[in-house]
Order: C-alpha cells, then sequence, then structure tokens
C-alpha cells in the first residue's frame, strides 16, 4: 500500500532516513557511504522527471534490503509515493507471480482510481492465457504486457513515485518482461524502480540472469552491487549493535570470520550471543547463522514457533486464513501467534493483512526445523487451500506444494497443466521447471505420458538452452516410442534430437547419419504422419548441410523437403524456406534470398510459431552479420533478440547476441563489441556456436588493441571447436584473425601459410562469406616476404572464388588486394585508382578494420605520388579513430607513415633522384617500356624520356639495367 508523507518539503538525505527511522538503523550501513549517495543521486533525477531502473545486488544477507529500505525512508520523508511488491521462491513458476503481488497492494489503495487498476490487474492475472500456435497469441500477450505497463506508469501520475521490487532473482518470466518494457520509459517518467537480486540465486536456469544482463547490456538499468564489509566495518558495526558495551576484539574478529562480512550474519549472531549474556569466550557464540536464528526460534511460546514453521512452509507471503490453515489451529491462536512472531522481529507485515519474514535466510533456517511428517501434512494443507484460492499461484503454485507432501500423481498433472499454461505464456524456463516436477512425479508403468512429457520437456529446454537435457529427452522419448512399436513418432523426434546436437557440438556427418537413419526407419510405412516426418527429416538436413556451408546440398535438400511437406504442414515448410533462403544470400542471389528470408520471417511470427520466427531472425541476422550486410543485420538482430527474449527462445537469443558483437566490431564500436562478448563468454549460454563467435569478437578487438598474446588464445579455443564441428563459419574467422595477428606481428611467413588453410578450407566449397578477410591478409603477408609474383598468384586464385559467388560485400577485398600489388609494382596511379574503390567500399559498408588500413594504403601511395597534403589528411584521420578506440597497430602504422611526411630535412633513400624520378627508376625496374611508364605514371612518353635522362645523369649511369639494379637495392633497404 503507498505511503505519502506531507508537509515536507526540503530532500531528506539517505543517511538521515536511516538514522531517523526505527524500522532501519545505522548498523548494516557501515561501507555504504558511495551506494547510498549514488542512490541519493538517481532519487532526486527521478523527482525532476528522470526515472529509472536501479538493481541492487549481492549475496543473501549482503545488505540489500536495508539499503532499499533507505532509500524507501528518503522518498517517503520528500512526500515521494511508495509501492512495493516482492518474489518468492515459487514465482519462477507462477506467471507474473510479482505483478500479482503488486496487483494486491494496488488494490488495497485509499486512492479508488489506483485500487480499481489493482482489482483489474489481479482479475487478468488470474485469466489470462493464450492458447499455444494460436495466429493471435503473441498479439495478445503484447498487449497485455503493454496494459500492465500502462498500469505501472500510472502509478506515477500524482506525482513523483518509487517502486521497490524485492528478491527478483526468484520472479517469472512474465513479470520481468513487464519491467523490462517498463524500463524503456522510465527516462521521461518520474518513477525511480529499485529491485534486489541474490546474485547466488542468479544460477543458469534463473530467468532473472539474462534479464538482468540484456537490461545492463541495453543501459536500460543500473547495477549497485554490495560487496561484504571489512574488519574495520564490522567492528562498528558490532560495537553499535552492542550498544557501547565493551567487546573483545577476538569477538570481533570471530564474528567477522563466521559472517564472512554479511550485514545480516553479523546481526544475527551478536544477537545470539548477547542472549547468552556477552563475553568474549568464543563457546558463546553459535557455529552457524542457521544456529543463531533456532536459538532465538527456541524462546518463543511453543504456539509461536509452530507458526513460525508453518509461515516457512508456506515460502511466500501470506494472510491470516492461510497461516491457519497451514498450522492446522485456530484463526484465534493464529492470529496471537502471529502477533509473537511480528514482536520477536521474524515476520512484518507487508501490506494490509499480508504478512512475510523479515529475510529469507531466517524463513530457510526455521523451515528446516520442522519435522518431515509435520512439513508434509502442512503443505498438503496449502496444496488444498490454494486449490480453492487461485490468486495465491494456481496450478505452478499448487503442484509444489502436492510434491512436497508425497502427492506424487497429483503434483505432476497439476504441474503438467501450469507448464502448459506458462509455455502459452512464452514462459519456456517455467515450463521447464515445472515439467521436471511433472516428470519426477509421474508414477512408474505410464509410458505413453512419459514420452509426452518428456517430448515437452525437450522442447523447452532446447528453448532455454539447456541442449543436453534436450538431447537427453528427446533420446529417452524416442527409445520408448521404438519399444512401444511406434517408429514413424519416434523418427519425428529426430529433427529435434540433431538440431540440439549440433549446439552440442556433434560433427556435420554424425548429424546427417542420424537423419538419413530416420528416414530409412519410416520407409516401408506410408500415410499422411510419415510424410510429414519424412519432410521434417529432409528439413533438417537441409539446416545441417547449410550450416557446414555446403550451400550445393543445401539447396538440394530444401527442394525435397519442400516437395515432401504436405500443404498443412506449416511449421516444416517455413523452417527449410528459412534455409533456403539463407543459401541464396550465401550462393549470391541476394535480392531473391533476403526477400525470401524477410517475408517467411514475418509470416512466422504472424502465425505464432516461435521456433520458426526465432530461427528466421536468427538467420538473417546473423546471414547479414557474415555477408557485410551490416544494416541489414543491425535491424534484425535487434528485432530478433527483443522477439528471441521475450518469447524465451534463449539459444538464439544467444547467438543473435553474439553476432550483434560481432557487427559492432565490424562497424569499429569495440567497446560495446568487447563488453558483449565477455558477458557471454562468462554466463557460458547459448551452446557452442554462441561461445565460437563471441571468441572471435574478443580475439578480433584483442588484436586490434594490440593484444596478441590474448587474442591468440580467444582464436585458439575457437578454431580448435570450429574445427572439431567441422563447420567452415566456426573456424574459418579464428583462421583469419590468428593470419592477422601473425601479420601485425611480422610473423609473415605463419600469416602466409595460415591464409592457404583458409583458401583450401573455403575453396571446396567457392563460398564466398568466409574466405574475403583471407584475400587482403595474404596478399600483404606474400608481399611483406618480398614475393610479388607470389601475391598476384594469390589475388588471381582468391578472387575467382569470390567473383563466382559474387556476394556484393565481399568484391572491395579485390580491389584492395589489387591496389597493394599495384602499389609494390610501383604502379601508383593503378594503385591509387584500386585502393580508392575499395576505400569508398569499405567506408559504405561499414568495414571499419579494412577501411583504415586501406587509408593508410592510399597514404602510402600518395607519399608515393608526391601528393604529401593527401597523405597527411589520411594519416591524421586514422590516428584520430584509432585512437579513439585504443588501436595500437593502426596508430603505430600512421605514425610511422606520419613521420615520413613530417621529416623535410631528412635525405630520402632515392635520393639524389626526386620522387618522380624514383617512380619511373622503379617502373624500368619492372621492366616497363617508357610508353608503359608514360601510361601508368599518366604523363607523355616524351616526359619520360626527359625523366629517364636526368636518372642516367644523376646515378652516373648509362643503361637501364643499371637504373634497375639501383632502384631494386634502394627499395631492399
Amino acid at each position: 500500500m503507498p505511503d505519502k508523507a506531507d508537509g515536507i518539503q526540503a530532500p531528506v538525505s539517505v543517511r538521515q532516513a536511516v538514522v531517523a527511522t526505527e524500522c532501519i538503523n545505522t548498523n548494516a550501513m557501515h561501507g555504504r557511504d558511495d551506494l547510498l549517495l549514488f542512490a541519493e543521486q538517481r532519487l532526486a533525477a527521478s523527482r525532476s522527471g528522470a526515472g529509472g531502473l536501479l538493481l541492487l545486488t549481492g549475496e543473501a544477507g549482503i545488505g540489500k534490503t536495508r539499503l532499499l529500505q533507505a532509500i524507501q525512508e528518503t522518498a517517503r520523508a520528500e512526500g515521494i509515493v511508495l509501492w512495493s511488491a516482492g518474489a518468492f521462491p515459487q514465482d519462477v513458476e507462477l506467471s507474473a507471480g510479482l505483478l500479482l503481488d503488486l496487483g494486491h497492494a494496488m488494490s488495497r489503495s485509499d486512492r479508488p482510481a489506483v485500487a480499481d487498476r489493482g482489482k483489474d490487474l489481479v482479475v487478468d492475472l488470474a485469466d489470462v492465457t493464450f492458447v499455444p500456435g494460436s495466429g493471435d497469441a503473441h498479439r495478445r500477450r503484447r498487449l497485455f504486457v503493454l496494459d500492465a505497463v500502462e498500469r505501472l506508469a500510472a502509478l506515477s501520475e500524482d506525482g513523483p513515485a518509487l517502486l521497490a521490487l524485492e528478491d527478483l532473482h526468484w520472479c517469472d518470466e512474465l513479470s520481468l518482461e513487464i519491467i523490462a518494457h517498463l524500463s524503456r520509459r522510465l527516462s521521461s517518467l518520474p518513477l525511480l524502480v529499485v529491485g534486489t537480486l541474490r546474485t547466488d540465486e542468479l544460477h543458469q536456469g534463473a530467468p532473472a540472469r539474462s534479464w538482468r544482463a540484456r537490461l545492463l547490456i541495453q543501459r536500460l538499468a543500473e547495477e549497485v552491487r554490495l560487496s561484504p564489509l571489512g574488519l574495520e566495518d564490522t567492528s562498528r558495526l558490532v560495537h553499535e549493535l552492542l550498544q557501547g558495551r565493551r567487546t573483545s576484539q577476538s569477538l570481533v574478529a570471530l564474528v567477522h570470520e563466521r559472517s564472512g562480512g554479511v550485514p545480516l550474519l553479523v546481526e544475527e549472531l551478536v544477537k545470539a550471543a548477547a542472549q547468552e549474556r556477552l563475553t568474549a569466550s568464543t563457546s558463546y557464540v553459535p557455529e552457524t547463522f542457521a544456529q543463531a536464528v533456532r536459538q532465538r526460534y527456541s524462546a518463543l511460546s511453543v504456539a509461536a514457533r509452530e507458526s513460525a514453521v508453518a509461515s516457512a512452509v508456506v515460502g511466500r507471503t501470506f494472510d491470516l486464513d492461510l497461516l491457519a490453515a497451514a498450522a492446522g489451529c485456530p484463526i484465534d491462536e493464529a492470529a496471537e501467534s502471529l502477533d509473537e512472531l511480528v514482536d520477536r522481529q521474524f515476520v512484518h507485515e507487508e501490506s494490509l493483512g499480508w504478512f512475510s519474514f523479515r529475510h529469507a535466510l531466517i524463513r530457510d533456517a526455521i523451515a528446516a526445523i520442522a519435522p518431515t511428517a509435520g512439513r508434509r501434512a502442512m503443505h498438503a494443507r496449502i496444496a488444498e487451500v490454494a486449490r480453492h484460492r487461485p490468486e495465491l499461484g494456481g496450478d505452478a503454485y499448487r503442484s509444489a506444494h502436492h510434491e512436497a507432501a508425497g502427492q506424487r500423481a497429483e503434483a505432476s498433472m497439476a504441474a503438467s497443466d501450469a507448464a502448459a499454461r506458462a509455455s502459452s505464456l512464452s514462459a519456456h524456463r517455467e515450463a521447464l521447471d515445472l515439467l521436471d516436477r511433472a516428470v519426477r512425479c509421474l508414477q512408474a508403468g505410464d509410458d505413453q505420458r512419459r514420452v509426452d512429457l518428456l517430448t515437452r520437456r525437450a522442447v523447452e529446454a532446447a528453448a532455454t538452452d539447456n541442449n543436453g537435457q534436450a538431447a537427453a529427452d528427446f533420446e529417452l522419448a524416442r527409445s520408448l516410442l521404438v519399444k512401444d512399436g511406434d517408429p514413424v513418432a519416434a523418427a519425428g523426434l529426430l529433427p529435434g534430437l540433431a538440431a540440439v546436437r549440433h549446439l552440442l557440438g556433434d560433427p556435420l556427418e554424425k548429424r546427417i547419419a542420424l537423419l538419413n537413419d530416420g528416414i530409412q526407419e519410416i520407409e516401408p510405412f506410408e500415410g499422411e504422419e510419415q510424410q510429414r516426418v519424412r519432410a521434417a527429416l529432409l528439413a533438417g538436413k537441409a539446416g545441417a548441410y547449410l550450416v557446414a556451408d555446403d550451400l550445393d546440398q543445401a539447396t538440394r535438400a530444401t527442394d525435397q523437403a519442400l516437395a515432401a511437406a504436405a500443404t498443412q504442414d506449416e511449421e516444416t515448410r517455413l523452417n527449410t524456406t528459412i534455409s533456403l533462403g539463407t543459401a541464396l544470400v550465401f550462393g549470391g542471389r541476394m535480392d531473391e534470398g533476403w526477400q525470401l528470408l524477410e517475408k517467411t520471417t514475418r509470416r512466422a511470427r504472424e502465425l505464432g510459431l516461435e521456433a520458426e520466427t526465432a530461427r528466421g531472425y536468427r538467420m538473417i541476422g546473423s546471414s547479414a552479420s557474415t555477408l557485410v550486410e551490416y544494416q541489414r543485420a543491425d535491424e534484425w538482430l535487434a528485432e530478433g533478440t527483443e522477439y528471441a527474449a521475450r518469447t524465451e527462445q534463449w539459444n538464439h537469443c544467444q547467438y543473435m547476441l553474439s553476432h550483434q558483437a560481432h557487427v559492432r566490431w565490424c562497424q569499429g564500436r569495440w567497446d560495446e563489441a568487447y563488453r558483449t562478448a565477455q558477458q557471454l563468454l562468462s554466463e557460458n549460454e547459448g551452446g557452442v556456436t554462441t561461445r565460437i563467435i563471441a571468441l572471435h569478437v574478443a580475439g578480433f578487438v584483442a588484436f586490434g588493441r594490440g593484444h596478441f598474446e590474448a587474442a591468440g588464445n580467444a582464436l585458439d579455443e575457437a578454431r580448435a571447436a570450429g574445427e572439431e564441428m567441422r563447420e567452415l563459419q566456426r573456424f574459418a574467422p579464428a583462421l583469419w584473425g590468428l593470419a592477422e595477428c601473425a601479420v601485425l606481428g611480422g610473423d609473415f611467413a605463419t600469416a602466409a601459410t595460415l591464409t592457404d588453410a583458409g583458401y583450401d578450407a573455403s575453396h571446396q566449397f567457392v563460398e564466398a562469406a568466409n574466405l574475403y578477410p583471407f584475400l587482403v591478409t595474404g596478399t600483404r603477408a606474400r608481399l611483406a616476404l618480398r614475393d610479388v609474383t607470389g601475391a598476384q598468384e594469390w589475388v588471381d586464385k582468391v578472387s575467382a572464388d569470390l567473383l563466382v559467388r559474387g556476394v556484393p560485400g565481399t568484391l572491395p577485398a579485390i580491389d584492395h588486394a589489387e591496389g597493394l600489388v599495384q602499389l609494390a609494382a610501383g604502379r601508383t596511379g593503378k594503385a591509387r585508382d584500386r585502393l580508392t574503390a575499395a576505400h569508398e567500399a569499405w567506408i559504405r559498408r561499414t568495414r571499419w578494420w579494412e577501411a583504415q588500413w586501406c587509408a593508410l594504403d592510399l597514404a602510402r601511395c600518395a607519399i608515393a605520388s608526391n601528393r604529401r597534403t593527401e597523405a597527411s589528411a589520411l594519416v591524421e584521420e586514422v590516428r584520430r579513430v584509432a585512437s579513439a578506440v585504443s588501436s595500437t597497430p593502426l596508430v603505430d602504422a600512421a605514425d610511422e607513415i606520419g613521420s615520413r611526411l613530417d621529416r623535410h630535412d631528412v635525405v630520402q633513400p632515392w635520393s639524389p633522384l626526386t620522387q618522380r624520378e624514383f617512380d619511373v627508376a622503379r617502373l624500368v625496374a619492372r621492366g616497363l617500356t617508357n610508353r608503359e611508364i608514360a601510361e601508368e605514371l599518366r604523363i607523355t612518353t616524351r616526359t619520360a624520356g626527359s625523366h629517364l635522362e636526368h636518372i642516367r645523369a644523376k646515378l652516373g649511369v648509362g643503361r637501364r639495367s643499371e637504373i634497375a639494379a639501383w632502384a631494386t637495392e634502394v627499395e631492399a633497404r
């Protein structure tokens, strides 16, 4: 329920609020001055209409709740409206559980408009359901989310407001999605949302984990991480808790050691010690936090102890009726016990008539006290109450208590029903957790239902990137179907199994063999189901060949799959068409391929086919990222990651984030690229394919900044993983990165060898997307080895493959490489034309790395043509942009070229000739005639002859061979 203080005009600092309130003292706030100041600034910003989302994170008991309460007290003192809600352990399986809690709080408001909105929200949450596969399911879900956001935004319609959300680590996906959408509007609202998260609860399956990472990456939230107290702050806290009474340093040291500097544990240990007549003797200090809580618990009356256990077993907020039912006692006895628990500071009243434990750790410690039989009986009573009170959480909440009560059949059925509802809401992690319970509690012998649950769980596991679990479930379900004599249904699971085996790193041959086995198994059968399964298996083969860059095989398989797919089998047709469109763009049929991909993805989204839609976004975004179509990639990856996150297609989401990072690197936005890549690598989600792309990005940023060892480590790991998968797109970028490292480090022979390996791997498929970066790198390496002929041969053979495919984004590499060869041959006019064309194309396509090196190549060409002003402008621009991203290799190269421009007094190596005369001498060394020299330098033949006469006179030679020998020697210096 909101609380607004009237008549206070001057802002009150968080520190003042901490001291002033009886609920919060200075005890837990030691060592938090910087955090308190930061909170004050955010509150001030929200008062002026610039709200935001602030996350307070840290381990359990670290002081997040105390800091949140301090912020609330400041807000209350400043007349800011307060709202609060909290999540509870079971809420991860309860769609919109947090919003349900907030809706109840709003419905009890003394402001009629707010109360009505709260009641409407509760009703909507109880009734909301979206039928899986329904064409308008996503539209209805989106409208529901937007409506909920409007209701939350309206909390600030009467002035600045603070929304406090506790324990978001237990929150469900739908509530988190609504908060995420709200966060996009907060910067223009006088609404500050502050949430607490326990970092020790952000395990891989926790919805809040990727939610938090996504908001921080997108800068839609700020995070304050609370760390444990040091010994000095712990000492001050202990002394203040003891209210000035003397204590020994040995006791302080022991409390600090046992508590780990966690303020709540310090407080509980000191309270327990005080009850034993405080002394320096360690025998009076409880061994653990649980002992401290139990010691206080033992001082309660028998009835209060029973009510405390019952409250802990409930596991979330509770009212008096629920407590009485759980404890199995009359209402008046429950009320009396509840008063005692409040008085002894075990629980507190969150809102009118609703209570919860002061801290989750206290609840957990007490829940462990109850005997097993007693707990089971309580859980059974709670489950029965929940059956008739859907506002408590419905089937999901009920299933948890059925299981804890040992009522396995009821738990399995309730969990299965709740999972279907969660899946219809695109809450796939909730669905996975619920299906775990449904399978776990399933009675033995019901194989048909086990197959259904395992298949459903495999689909949810794949969607949430639990690929090992998905593979195991698909395989077990398949074996049960084979045993039951249904080979067609068993083969129907193979496309899903092959897809997750790919993400687990299985090579192409193994996955193709798996799919071919399925085709052979169903060959003797006929009928619509057999035809549907056959088409799906062929579509799976098309996808497998596609990611292996075997475009010809992929195209053949897509044609076969489309011919086999029944008209009503929309999922298979769309999935296959996405593969076909991808094969077309990689094959150079750009307009046709992009149009087909975009049209198919839109169609899948209209039909509410989440997996096909997410795959469509993935293939468009990642293909554009690879094919140097960065504007297209930007648009589709942004839309795709939002869609995949909202529908909890987590593997697709993580993979698209890795390609977003790749695009950022390509565009020269290295800080963003590196931050996203490191986040993905640290969380290690998205399967091996996501990790490989993130390693590519990390390696590219590292070598771009001159950190060659770090680059080598990242790229070596990516290369090894990609080669194990035998997929060109996984290992070729790593090979190129290693070759680029070798060039930058001066190891040109290794660079040439690596580029040869890159060409050999790509040439067998005659593909362009992974080959084109090798062209320029390989040319530089061969020219540095003074193998101009070899460089030209390299350019010719690599360019031939690129021209076969004709992918526009790869073609600037041809001009760039040709320009380098021409420059090395002394043909500065032709070099300038080719390099200018390449530079303009790289800039147009925002391929930043090659664009900067091409600019320096143009500068070298300009110096050779005596265009010093042009060269200087190019060098200065590269130095400026390279410094902005801390690219040491580029800055060093720019400085080296710039030094030649700056040193006017230094005798040039071609002295006593002029620059133009030296250009003529170099062309003589290349064997060009006077007419060819004139054509190359764009001068007349007569002028070329005059230059030769001057050269002979200055060098004191008479023959062209002597001029050639001198020029060759100068170039070799």
